[in-house]
């Protein structure tokens, strides 16, 4: 499980991310906005666990980055800025709000470490789910989160045309003119491309299916090529 601390107050960021740590959660600290966003980019969280003050002031950055994700993370609001530190020991009551949060996060651990789906696989390519990445050839590629999301709802639907509309309500989560989304969906789909280095001369597994939407699936060369080696015979396929 991947938890992310947005918490001021370094001392207590670090005792409760030792202690999460100790249990076998993956954890990252930000002591602000700006550090917070760059952890976003890194991991995406499954639980933020984040001091209320901060909380109240960066709601607004806060919730909209967290919307740009593929899923909301449980948010635990703390107010460990509040407690005393005294020397390097820690208070009765500073114990007590560790060992509350330490089993909140136990308790959530097998929630989310269970609801991991398994890797998907189309061709070459594979995405995992549970640790947002994509590898495509022994190549592993990095996405941004609606990127993909969007590649992973491809490949969810393998061998589907899926239209530009259906992408932008399962993506962006919302209903969007035919036109708005067909740009929206050609704009993202073009950034993958090229980070996967799909192209039409290198027979790219997303496919843009005229006046209807996209598809991905193994390239009609690779999936020849992988049933004569195994000696199997060709039978119809789609028209690149």
């Amino acid at each position: 499980m991947q938890i992310l601390i947005l918490n001021p107050q370094p001392v207590w960021a670090q005792r409760l991310q030792a202690r999460l740590r100790s249990i076998g959660a993956r954890v990252l600290v930000a002591g602000d906005w700006s550090e917070a966003e760059t952890a976003l980019d890194e991991a995406w969280p499954d639980v933020l666990i984040v001091e209320h003050r901060v909380l109240e002031k960066e709601a607004v950055p806060l919730l909209g980055a967290l919307r740009e994700g593929e899923r909301l993370p449980l948010i635990v609001p703390t107010a460990l800025a509040h407690l005393p530190t005294e020397g390097e020991g820690v208070s009765l009551r500073g114990e007590d709000t560790l060992r509350r949060l330490e089993m909140i996060v136990t308790r959530l651990q097998g929630v989310f470490e269970a609801a991991a789906p398994p890797s998907i696989r189309v061709g070459k390519l594979t995405i995992d789910p549970a640790r947002k990445e994509v590898v495509f050839a022994a190549r592993r590629v990095p996405l941004p989160p609606n990127q993909f999301r969007l590649l992973l709802y491809l490949a969810l639907n393998a061998d589907r045309v899926v239209s530009q509309r259906e992408l932008v309500r399962e993506i962006w989560g919302y209903v969007g003119a035919e036109s708005e989304a067909r740009e929206l969906v050609k704009t993202h789909v073009r950034l993958i491309r090229r980070k996967l280095g799909w192209t039409e001369a290198r027979n790219s597994y997303l496919q843009s299916v005229r006046g209807f939407g996209y598809m991905l699936s193994v390239p009609q060369k690779a999936a020849g090529e992988k049933a004569l080696a195994k000696g199997e015979p060709l039978t119809g396929g789609r028209k690149p």
